[in-house]
């Protein structure tokens, strides 16, 4: 990459993400960009989505897909060397804007270290850390090194706004992408497919598989078709472990959300697909499982009663929430038999999703970005 030390690149917006749900944003603000006249060269650290929106991915994103303490701390010498690779890089290259989506373990210090380095550029926070549930200290950081933070819910601008931090909401940009969702072709009655979710890392993958193949033997018991989600982005060895795991049952290779629209309920790991399920208004049984070091920093810190989106913008248990050593085919099937047997409870459960999706706003949440964005760097 060319040095550009003695002034911005005017041609150069670096972007980096992490996780799947990071690609998925990084490609709905490129697409605006581009629609909105920026031309000039995007790159930086993306993934596949963010690549079929037209940018270079100089990294892979999947290389911050981890789960867990342990196998953070395993990939953390690695981690550093990239941060510092990604640092120089930027520096050098002096892009007129940095945005960075999720992944605050990563991203936060990748911007305090540009800049420390001497980097003047602008730099925006899409999805930012959820400081409203732990980890408040962290705001501050947000306050000084970011010009602007784009946080998915209308609660946590508030919270941030709070604390001097630079904010604009434009609704959820799921919801524009859900819109435009084409369900998966599989040839079952709606009502009828279960879709099973493993999740979107290794780890994840390896604990959940044998509890969600053994919850899919229940369900086909109780006349009802599993169909296991392989989700876009997965390493080839992940991917396997599902196909491989989930016979003699279906998977379906594509985005989670296709799968979701394809079927009448949701079970799975515990994310950015509760959201999806939210909005599509399918119900879903919400798991988390993690090491035992990951779970019990979760408890000492995180200051919220509820793991997912869903319950939290509800205030109380929308989606069954079934955690650590509590995730087991049995329970899941408990709340299973009680949505799909108690036709009470499951029209309480549909009146307060639709309730709750609403509070996600209306807004086109790309369009708001790629505005933003440009009007901050044109200013």
């Amino acid at each position: 990459m060319g040095n550009s030390r003695n002034g911005s690149d005017p041609g150069s917006l670096f972007i980096s993400c992490g996780e799947a749900s990071g690609d998925q944003y990084s490609r709905i603000l490129i697409e605006s960009l581009r629609s909105k006249g920026f031309h000039g060269d995007i790159w930086g650290m993306l993934g596949p989505q963010g690549v079929s929106a037209g940018a270079r991915a100089v990294w892979d994103c999947r290389s911050l897909s981890l789960m867990g303490i342990s196998e953070v701390l395993g990939a953390i010498p690695r981690l550093i060397r990239m941060k510092r690779e990604m640092a120089f890089e930027i520096v050098e290259r002096n892009p007129v804007g940095v945005v960075v989506i999720d992944s605050p373990d990563f991203h936060l210090p990748l911007v305090r270290e540009l800049r420390q380095k001497g980097y003047h550029g602008k730099v925006f926070y899409i999805a930012p850390p959820t400081v409203w549930a732990w980890r408040q200290g962290r705001a501050s950081l947000l306050a000084s090194l970011f010009d602007l933070c784009f946080p998915l819910f209308e609660f946590e601008k508030d919270f941030l706004e709070s604390r001097s931090v630079n904010c604009r909401w434009f609704g959820h940009p799921l919801l524009s992408m859900i819109k435009g969702i084409s369900p998966a072709v599989l040839g079952d009655p709606k009502d009828k497919v279960v879709a099973l979710l493993p999740g979107s890392r290794r780890s994840e993958v390896r604990s959940l598989m044998p509890v969600l193949a053994e919850t899919a033997k229940g369900i086909s018991e109780r006349g009802f078709i599993p169909v296991f989600s392989v989700a876009p982005g997965l390493d080839e060895g992940t991917a396997d472990l599902i196909r491989e795991g989930c016979r003699p049952w279906r998977s379906h290779e594509g985005p989670g959300a296709g799968l979701m629209a394809a079927s009448g309920m949701v079970i799975g790991a515990s994310g950015t697909a509760a959201v999806e399920a939210l909005i599509l208004g399918r119900f879903m049984i919400v798991l988390y499982r993690a090491s035992l070091s990951s779970w019990l920093t979760y408890k000492a810190l995180v200051r919220t009663r509820w793991i997912s989106i869903p319950n939290v913008l509800a205030g109380s248990e929308l989606y069954p929430e079934l955690l650590q050593f509590r995730v087991s085919p049995g329970r899941i099937l408990e709340h299973f038999d009680r949505f799909t047997g108690d036709a009470n409870y499951r029209e309480g459960v549909i009146t307060a999703m639709r309730a709750r999706c609403a509070s996600l706003g209306q807004g086109d949440a790309g369009d708001g970005w790629a505005s933003s964005i440009l009007e901050v760097l044109g200013s």
